[in-house]
Formats: C-alpha cells, structure tokens, sequence
C-alpha cells in the first residue's frame, strides 16, 4: 500500500513537471511572436533594404558617371602663335640655305575631371618631307579641366631651296604630339595623347609669318 502511494505521488510530479515545461515553452512561443520582437525584426528587415537600396543607387551613380564625366579624353593641343626670328638667307650657293628660329607658343587644354601628366616632348619642323628642325617641350602636369601654354624655340636649317626664293614664301610644316597619363581620382590611370599638323607660310621679305593653319 505504501509502495502504491509512493508510485502515485512520482506519477503526479511527473505530469506536473511535464505540465510546467509545456507552459514555458508555450510562454517562449509568445514572447517570440510577441508584437515587440516582431517590430523589431521588420526594423531589421527594413534597415536591410535601405542599406542594399543605398549600395545599388551608389552603384548607378558610379556607373553614369563614368560614362560621362569620367571618361578619358585626349588632350586638346592648339598652336597658339608662331614667331620668326633671325631668318638668314644664303644667296651665296643656289640652290640656296635659309636659318632661323621659330618661336611657338603651344595652348594644351586638359579636357578629364582629373589631373594630367604629360612627357617630354617634340615639335618637329619639316620642309618637303625632311625634318629641318626640332624642339623640345619639357614634361609636365595641367589639372582637372585646365589649360596651360608651352613656349618652344626651334632652331630651323632648310637647305636646297629653289623656287620658294623666287616666290618670296617659304612653306613649312609643323608637328606636335604630347603624351601622358590622366589620373581619376587618385586611383584609375590611362594614356592619352594629342596631337597637331600645322602648315606655315613664311614671307621671306618681312620675315614674319604670313599664314598657318592647324588640324
């Protein structure tokens, strides 16, 4: 009888533990569903997609921009003046020699919204295909969307002229190439060259230069 009792009693403790965890596990349900914890998961939710929003518009913007402000463009380059000077011409031989020096004045305009770091480089003088004379352009940097202005001399020895002594004109070329690297934002660098042909027109009498033009 003793051992019924003692039985029933472990049975009835038993169903009551089992009772209690069933009702705490009924309270950790709500309290996890509660409208507290709710709120505050859709905050995350929310917070997640403004976030992934943000990322992608920043994505976007980078991508327009590179396809308009940040594209790389070549340098624009312009032959600004042209100045004889010292122009000598040798009668004695024929056909005769002419010596001068030209003096140009170069207008380089950056047209990147970034720096740009151009090399040494050549303006070339030709007459009739042969290189006749050459200078030299020190290397340098133009910021974002400026312009600077270059001045070269050029020390010019044309040999075997004939016809152009009779014409009083003189025709010459004149070759400029600048090359260098655009930087975009401190990071993205590429080479960009410019480049400009220009023909000059030289009057032999008043020794200035009578015409040119560039392309």
């Amino acid at each position: 009888m003793e051992e019924e009792k003692k039985e029933h009693h472990l049975r009835t403790n038993q169903l009551i533990n089992g009772s209690r965890r069933v009702l705490e596990a009924e309270d950790e349900e709500l309290r996890i569903l509660s409208p507290k914890v709710m709120t505050r998961g859709r905050r995350r939710i929310k917070y997640c997609g403004i976030a992934i929003a943000v990322v992608l518009l920043q994505i976007v913007v980078l991508g327009v921009l590179c396809l308009t402000l940040f594209r790389f463009k070549d340098p624009n380059i312009k032959l600004d003046s042209t100045t004889v000077e010292n122009l000598n011409v040798g009668l004695v031989s024929t056909p005769s020699t002419i010596n001068m020096s030209l003096s140009q004045e170069i207008l380089i305009k950056n047209q990147n919204w970034g720096g740009f770091k151009y090399d040494e480089s050549a303006v070339v003088i030709s007459y009739g295909g042969a290189t006749v004379g050459q200078g030299t352009i020190s290397k340098g940097s133009i910021k974002l969307r400026k312009s600077k202005k270059v001045s070269v001399v050029v020390e010019v020895k044309v040999e075997g002229v004939g016809s152009d002594i009779n014409s009083g004109v003189l025709g010459l070329k004149s070759y400029t190439k600048i090359s260098g690297k655009v930087s975009m934002v401190g990071m993205v660098q590429k080479r960009r060259t410019g480049e400009i042909n220009c023909s000059l027109n030289i009057n032999l009498a008043t020794q200035k230069i009578q015409d040119f033009n560039c392309h």
